[in-house]
């Protein structure tokens, strides 16, 4: 949040509905930010970071080094925003795949449901004795 009004006194942000917008997220998540009842998720900071590239996003993550970048350092990026984009690379990926499993299991079920309806409504009842 100090970035965020930081941003607001240079006059980069009017207002929290402003930001929302940008963060592509409501004012109800902006508040829930600030009063550190939500934390920031990594879609957000990847916004953020769109949105706002002077930004340094290591610094909002970490504390670590100059709230925005200078000139200089935008231009020779730090290498954190590349594994940071690799790690969510790999996870959507990862998402797919179980997303495709989850599909074929699915699909497997509906066989099988099938096949036992099928099998207990093709049983003779007919040939069966009666043991009673």
């Amino acid at each position: 949040m100090e970035v965020v009004e930081s941003l607001k006194g240079i006059g980069v942000i009017n207002d929290y509905v402003q930001l929302a917008a940008i963060l592509e997220t409501n004012k109800a998540g902006i508040s829930d930010i600030k009063s550190g009842r939500k934390k920031l998720s990594i879609e957000i900071l990847r916004r953020l970071k769109l949105s706002y590239p002077s930004v340094n996003i290591e610094w909002v993550i970490m504390g670590e080094g100059e709230m925005f970048h200078s000139q200089q350092q935008t231009a020779q990026p730090s290498g954190f925003e590349d594994k940071l984009l690799k790690v969510i690379q790999e996870k959507d990926t990862v998402i797919r795949e179980q997303a495709e499993d989850i599909g074929k299991l699915r699909e497997r079920i509906a066989q099988l449901q099938r096949e036992k309806g099928k099998n207990a409504s093709d049983a003779q009842t007919s040939n069966i004795a009666n043991a009673g």
